[in-house]
């Protein structure tokens, strides 16, 4: 196995994220309903146009339905070559593998805000483990963490909803159907 600096990268943010899961954390954890959200997260990968093209589509979906008044979407772009497709937009920022320091946890600005914001549900559009994405979702002081069910991602998410994440406004919009029922008032 060849090891490349990016995979050492990886490998430190693995050690980084196995230390803080062993710590107790001071979140405290609040759930929230879709309609009572005022915040919204997201973090996903996006690897082509299509990927692109379902998470405008979720934006303007969540938009148009809830009204939410603040959503962001932080997408990690996990290949070398330029992405031209990919463009920050209103809601949606993203980051590459060039961005990400020595734990693969990305110092631009975009993402330090994307952290420190408390957003009222934040929801993990990832299936496999990404581990800059992992670190954003370690890191996030957000009370409500949703993401697709697994025993490796326990520890990361507060509801885990079992469904295929593959296709990312399909996923959504079943979360979404959960967040609706969940704690109606």
């Amino acid at each position: 196995m060849k090891l490349t600096f990016l995979k050492f990268k990886f490998f430190l943010g693995s050690k980084f994220i196995e230390r803080r899961l062993k710590k107790a954390s001071s979140r405290k954890v609040q759930s929230c309903n879709i309609d009572d959200a005022n915040s919204m997260g997201m973090i996903c990968v996006i690897k082509n146009v299509n990927d692109y093209e379902a998470v405008v589509k979720i934006i303007k979906m969540i938009n148009k339905e809830f009204k939410i008044p603040n959503i962001k979407i932080l997408a990690f772009y996990p290949l070398k070559d330029d992405p031209d497709f990919l463009k920050s937009r209103l809601g949606l920022d993203f980051f590459t593998i060039y961005d990400l320091n020595y734990y693969a946890l990305s110092n631009k600005g975009v993402v330090k805000n994307f952290i420190s914001e408390r957003f009222d549900i934040l929801l993990d559009l990832t299936e496999l483990k990404i581990i800059p994405l992992r670190l954003i979702l370690l890191l996030s002081n957000s009370p409500f963490k949703i993401g697709s069910y697994s025993e490796e991602k326990k520890p990361f998410y507060d509801l885990m909803i079992e469904t295929d994440p593959k296709d990312y406004f399909q996923y959504v919009k079943h979360v979404i159907n959960y967040l609706k029922i969940f704690n109606k008032k």
